[in-house]
């Protein structure tokens, strides 16, 4: 019993403490959570927005390196028109400048400046000397002219050196570049509101700028330096907006033949700007989350402390009830002790006995082992009890119980029902040698003289009746009915003895007379056959059934073949019982047929009546011809000794109906000593061996070489070998070793009525332990 719960209301225990720390961890784990999934996010955001501003670096930068190339090869071709005649460089060159978009006019000049020629009018007339020999070319053949000899702010001037019909290598041409053109490639692009692209000079001059407004003169807002001195063709840098103070991601890109830098910006604010209301969403979901995992945990807690009140008030209550609790269990427990032993000798009661010994025979049915169940009445008791008294009698009852203990196993279930009699059930009995020495040794101890009872030497004896398991009945209830009868069996046969219970015996008072004159009109309705089943070994498949006749008497019940077929047989029905039992056969296989379960054969006994007559033949084709079953699913069953009493004539039909596909199979073999050279001769495919053949067998090899050279006899005669009654493990495990075929028995199934075998058939095939 645990002590009462005292401590601080205020305080929190362990539970407590733990759900606490649970819901404070929670939250932990989600914050993080958010923190790593926002850090990817806005990695994400500026590697997507990177590789795009890249891209397009790219592209521009691309698109005016080939417009530079264009001013190149105008340059060629102004020098393929000098050359060639003076009179059509005018014309020519006008058209190429009207037929290209790119450029506004193009001026010729000579080493010293002076204008020669000029696609339009506007343009300079004169070049300085500064212009003309700049101090830094970048690549010496082309250079943008300094703002101040722009003529028009949109039209940038290019100049480059080139060779005159003179042969002189100091005249120019000046190309403008018309930089609506490239405002028009990028108008339908969306830089957004702070994105930028911008054109440089390798000297640093901003030439022109892009952005959402579209093409305006450059601000000069941004320190463009370490762009220009860094040796890298393209990358990537931040630059700082000195006007707004804010930062601008900056992605530039070189020219290869070409002294100009193309650089794309747009401000971080701005590519962050998704990534930002992601995020504010983000936390403001963790709050509200957090918030109520905090308003949870409050509640939570609250609840367990109202809980924690509740439990000590019952704890103080359980102090108080736990005395009478188990003042309560131990009484229940001596009930129970009194409810299943018998008061007097100490004993398992009837109703005990019957639950333990139908635990143990189910496992006995399991392992495949005897169970026997002894009834014990005491001869003379009540003589005794009535001349001595009832306090001798008891004592004689106890002295009983205590030779019982002394004598039997533990393992073993002894019972008192009532009165002066006794139930056992012997355990881990695997011969039926076992259960008699040990039923001789009960009637040995419970006969000697009872000196301890007042001195006067009592004697009685006991009348013992056996009943085997799983002979005799597969239920305890009938076991028990069955020992009974046993009983009464061995008091009549003398008193001081045991007596097996046999089931011709049981019938045996029926009035035969009786029995006569109702079974001529009650064959129809109240025969049955039940199947016991024929496993193949080794893999304990079915293989066939044998069709067992039962009279089910509506006062007797069940009547066993002992009592039915002598009956029969005197009556002269065996013809009729043979015809009903070969309805009952058919229509059990038409049933198989129709719920498409593997057929197997069914086995019918046939008498020696009816193999003298040629009824047999003539009832098999008859009924096969009707229920339009395949001949091979009926075999014959024809005993051994009746088979030495048969003609010619009538080993001719037995031939016959195996050529008609009907199987034979002869029974009992080795009952009367036929020559296996005889069976050669004979139309049989299958032997049963008879039952004194494997009743006393051993787990040995050694003691049944007879048994051993009979079934490889007949296989090499090529017959199949069964055996029937097959009823312990040790049985099985020596037909295996011997090289038997099949095998039948209780150990494996009793005989079964329609139902039972519907059963069994449903139940999937799992192979025997043993």
């Amino acid at each position: 019993m645990n002590p009462p719960l005292e401590r601080n209301p205020a305080s929190l225990n362990a539970p407590q403490w733990g759900v606490a720390v649970f819901a404070l961890l929670l939250i932990g784990i989600v914050w993080l959570f958010t923190f790593i999934q926002l850090r990817d996010s806005r990695e994400q955001a500026l590697a997507m927005q990177s590789t795009a501003l890249v891209n397009l670096s790219f592209i521009v930068a691309e698109n005016l390196e080939q417009v530079l190339d264009r001013a190149k090869t105008l340059r060629i071709l102004v020098q393929g028109f000098q050359q060639d005649a003076q009179l059509r460089v005018n014309s020519d060159m006008s058209a190429v400048i009207l037929s290209d978009p790119v450029f506004n006019r193009l001026s010729l000049y000579d080493d010293l400046g002076h204008l020669r020629y000029s696609t339009s009018p506007g343009t300079l007339t004169y070049l300085e000397s500064e212009w003309r020999y700049p101090d830094a070319r970048g690549s010496g053949d082309l250079w943008v002219l300094p703002r101040s000899a722009w003529q028009h702010p949109w039209s940038m001037p290019l100049l480059m050196p080139y060779t005159a019909d003179t042969g002189s290598q100091h005249s120019f041409l000046l190309l403008e570049l018309d930089l609506g053109y490239l405002l028009r490639l990028y108008q339908n692009l969306d830089l957004g509101a702070q994105a930028s692209i911008h054109i440089l000079t390798s000297t640093g001059d901003e030439l022109s700028q892009v952005d959402q407004s579209g093409l305006v003169m450059a601000k000069g807002n941004f320190d463009n330096s370490v762009i220009l001195r860094t040796r890298l063709r393209h990358g990537q840098l931040t630059a700082l907006d000195r006007e707004r103070g804010q930062p601008f991601a900056s992605f530039f890109y070189h020219l290869e033949s070409f002294p100009f830098v193309v650089v794309v910006r747009q401000a971080e604010s701005e590519i962050l700007a998704p990534y930002r209301e992601q995020r504010s969403i983000y936390i403001f979901t963790v709050l509200m989350l957090s918030l109520v995992v905090l308003i949870g945990l409050g509640w939570l807690l609250w609840m367990m402390h109202g809980r924690e009140t509740h439990l000590r008030a019952l704890q103080h209550s359980e102090q108080r009830s736990q005395a009478l609790l188990e003042r309560l269990q131990r009484e229940h427990r001596k009930t129970l002790e009194a409810a299943s032993r018998d008061a007097l000798t100490g004993l398992y009661n009837r109703r005990l006995f019957l639950e333990l010994a139908h635990s143990h025979l189910l496992g006995a049915k399991r392992q495949g082992r005897f169970a026997a169940v002894v009834f014990i009445d005491l001869d003379r008791f009540k003589s005794i009890n009535d001349t001595l008294g009832h306090k001798v009698g008891d004592q004689l009852l106890q002295s009983v119980s205590r030779r019982l203990n002394n004598t039997l196993r533990e393992s073993d279930i002894i019972s008192r029902f009532g009165g002066d009699e006794f139930v056992l059930m012997l355990t881990g009995v695997r011969r039926r040698e076992d259960i008699e020495h040990r039923a001789g040794e009960l009637v040995s101890a419970l006969s000697a003289p009872y000196d301890e009872l007042q001195g006067s030497g009592l004697s009685t004896s006991p009348s013992i009746g056996i009943a085997l398991s799983p002979q005799d009945g597969m239920e305890i209830d009938t076991l028990v009915k069955h020992a009974d009868i046993a009983m009464y069996t061995a008091k009549r046969a003398g008193r001081g003895r045991y007596a097996f219970f046999d089931a011709a015996l049981n019938h045996q008072e029926l009035n035969a007379a009786d029995l006569e004159q109702q079974l001529p009109g009650v064959l129809e309705q109240q025969l049955r056959i039940h199947l016991q089943p024929r496993l193949s070994l080794p893999g304990y498949q079915l293989c066939g059934f044998e069709a067992l006749v039962r009279w089910d008497h509506p006062e007797f019940g069940l009547l066993p073949p002992s009592q039915l077929l002598p009956l029969t047989e005197s009556l002269g029905l065996m013809p009729a019982l043979t015809r009903q039992v070969l309805e009952q056969a058919c229509e059990q296989l038409m049933q198989w047929l129709a719920e498409q379960v593997p057929m197997v054969p069914v086995a019918l006994n046939v008498s020696l009546s009816m193999l003298n007559g040629p009824e047999l033949s003539r009832q098999l084709k008859a009924a096969i011809e009707r229920y339009e079953i395949d001949p091979a699913w009926l075999e014959l069953e024809v005993n051994e000794r009746d088979l030495k009493q048969l003609g010619a004539e009538h080993l001719g039909q037995l031939h016959e109906l195996r050529e008609f596909g009907i199987g034979l199979t002869l029974d009992d073999f080795g009952s009367s000593g036929l020559d296996p050279e005889e069976i050669r001769r004979l139309p049989f495919s299958r032997i049963k061996l008879d039952r004194s053949f494997i009743r006393d067998i051993r787990n040995s090899f050694d003691d049944n070489v007879l048994l051993s050279a009979t079934i490889s006899v007949a296989q090499r005669l090529g017959l199949k070998v069964a055996a029937k009654g097959v009823e312990t493990p040790d049985q099985l495990v020596y037909l295996k070793l011997a090289g038997c075929d099949e095998v039948q028995g209780h150990l494996f199934s009793r005989a079964l009525n329609a139902e039972e075998v519907q059963q069994y058939r449903q139940q999937p095939e799992q192979e025997l332990v043993v």
